[in-house]
């Protein structure tokens, strides 16, 4: 990385560049230019030297605005002489007004930040707080159990997307497919031809109709059924699995509203049902995930360029130990949970007391469905509300505080992940730059 990046600092505030270039060991010059004046900082590897005092109060009105440019220009630079921080803790030391600075307390600043302990490192000169990297391999262990309390006394907890299914006949739906799906966080709801879609609460419609099932005389019924999900508030998609061997009959479905059509196999067992299954799987996944709302880029071009390029070189742990220093800047304790088809992972974290036997967490908690499928933040969690309390288990707790933050990892659409992260029951900062930033970075460190 050697071209120049600049941007405003409306998207990107001070703070945030600066904690963004310590937490990934950046080395260059950055300069910001504001009504109140400019700022120019070496950087070695995320740390730069402190100011002399007589600058200190022009640095303080540069750094504390919220408008103006920043040109970053990353090289190499001289090696630091004097006194000097990361640039995570110059912007706690902005925060203040960058009096710890002037009144010679630079050492309580970095105390606080830096945690003694296992660290992983992004480079020699960047220390991250405590964190613990969990194994790459999922948990074998069986989830369904942690479900079973919440769905008999708590159901309103769970979070499943609802899929009506119309099926002349059911056989294929009721065990192993019905239970498959309920592992990836689907609750497939069997309903009649003629029933009441509008009432049913669906997420989308499967029609099921097996090679050797007759719809003569019954066509209208059948395109009356894909009318209806159609002009249901919100519209339900409605993929259709059925022999498709009439080509007008297919035109017509295309005209009803059809959202997909996946023709069935001529047998009903053995390695063809199965593959059958496995389509029709792929296909109610993708039209769930188009369901979910797209949001706008949450980051500017010229702050997402900024993003990717200092993290063009990093592996996924790396930008994950990236994440997690930058959320140390308002969290005591932190934790990445990576979102799978079929469970919520916990990968890494500090302060928390991880423990890879139980870092797994099922699909379809209310708690952690909300924000994945939502693309939007929960700041505040009810502690004694069971969805929370498996949520703190998987973080080794026995409860978490009621000021916990569960922020999505991802762009747009694509949550890949959540950060679920508190201050030890203190009251929480303003959270939206972090928000932004991790999201970013955690589509980056979660992609596949």
């Amino acid at each position: 990385m050697k071209r120049i990046l600049s941007g405003s600092l409306t998207h990107l505030a001070p703070s945030a560049l600066m904690r963004l270039l310590s937490a990934t060991a950046t080395s260059g010059v950055l300069e910001l230019v504001t009504d109140e004046g400019s700022f120019r900082m070496e950087i070695d590897h995320g740390w730069t030297a402190v100011p002399p005092a007589d600058q200190l109060d022009a640095a303080s009105r540069v750094l504390t605005c919220s408008e103006g440019a920043f040109r970053f220009e990353p090289g190499d630079v001289s090696p630091i002489e004097g006194p000097s921080l990361s640039l995570g803790a110059f912007a706690d030391a902005v925060r203040s007004g960058l009096r710890d600075l002037e009144s010679g307390h630079l050492a309580d600043v970095e105390v606080d930040r830096l945690v003694a302990g296992e660290i992983t490192e992004i480079s020699q000169s960047a220390t991250l707080p405590n964190i613990h990297l969990l194994p790459a391999e999922p948990p074998a262990n069986p989830l369904e159990d942690l479900l079973e309390g919440l769905a008999d006394h708590a159901p309103h907890e769970l979070l499943f997307a609802q899929v009506g299914v119309v099926a002349p006949d059911p056989r294929l739906w009721r065990g192993a497919v019905e239970n498959a799906w309920r592992r990836r966080g689907w609750e497939v709801r069997l309903i009649g031809r003629d029933d009441e879609i509008g009432a049913a609460d669906l997420d989308m419609l499967v029609v099921h109709q097996a090679a050797g099932v007759s719809r003569r005389g019954q066509e209208a019924a059948w395109l009356e059924l894909i009318r209806r999900a159609r002009e249901a508030a919100p519209p339900l998609p409605v993929v259709w699995a059925a022999p498709l061997g009439d080509p007008a009959w297919v035109h017509e479905l295309v005209a009803a509203g059809v959202s997909f059509l996946l023709p069935v196999p001529p047998g009903d067992g053995g390695e063809v049902q199965s593959r059958f299954v496995d389509d029709l799987t792929i296909v109610v996944d993708r039209q769930l995930r188009a369901l979910r709302p797209v949001s706008r880029p949450l980051l500017p071009a010229a702050v997402t360029e900024l993003v990717d390029a200092l993290l063009h070189e990093a592996d996924s742990e790396q930008v994950v130990g990236v994440l997690l220093q930058l959320a140390s800047g308002h969290f005591l304790r932190a934790a990445v949970l990576v979102v799978e088809e079929t469970a919520i992972r916990c990968r890494a974290g500090f302060g928390y007391p991880l423990a890879p036997r139980t870092q797994a967490l099922p699909r379809g908690l209310g708690i952690v469905e909300r924000v994945v499928r939502s693309g939007q933040p929960t700041i505040g969690v009810d502690p004694g509300s069971g969805s929370t309390q498996r949520l703190a288990r998987v973080l080794g707790l026995d409860e978490l505080p009621s000021a916990t933050a569960v922020i999505p990892l991802g762009v747009g659409a694509s949550v890949t992940g959540i950060l679920v992260a508190d201050r030890e029951g203190e009251a929480l900062r303003d959270l939206s730059e972090l928000v932004v930033l991790a999201g970013r970075l955690g589509g980056v460190a979660l992609r596949s």
